[in-house]
């Protein structure tokens, strides 16, 4: 079945106007603007299917190193994936990543509350990529 062009036109300023564009977010990626106590307005962006795709092999194939066991090497895999999350999805002004993972590493000891607050919305906007593998 062929849409009229005013249901495409309708449809595409929708989608236009659904979500704000930042600089760095690819069209169709959820992003916010965040207001972060020591770090000023940040942008938190969804995850890339590739980054969401690497996130799994990576955990897939941890395995416990020496003097750990398996939940210890579960625990430390989720410890970097949420540093390694910060790092790529938590944007400056610009639309280039704000830090490092060295330095988001070195951030999370002083100011751990913001560090796991601006993670959560990185999570959450990676909601439906992480739901629709659930399903």
């Amino acid at each position: 079945m062929r849409k009229s062009s005013n249901a495409v036109a309708v449809a595409a300023a929708a989608a236009s106007t659904s979500a704000p564009a930042f600089a760095g977010v690819p069209e169709g990626v959820p992003a916010e603007e965040v207001a972060s106590a020591t770090l000023g307005t940040v942008i938190v962006r969804g995850a890339l299917f590739t980054e969401v795709l690497a996130d799994d092999v990576m955990a897939s194939r941890e395995k416990p190193r020496a003097g750990e066991d398996e939940q210890a090497a579960a625990v430390r895999a989720a410890v970097e994936k949420t540093v390694r999350t910060l790092a790529r999805q938590v944007l400056d002004a610009d639309g280039q990543p704000l830090k490092t993972y060295a330095e988001w590493n070195v951030f999370g000891v002083r100011h751990r509350d913001e560090a796991l607050h601006l993670f959560n919305i990185a999570r959450r906007l990676n909601g439906s990529a992480e739901d629709a593998e659930k399903n």
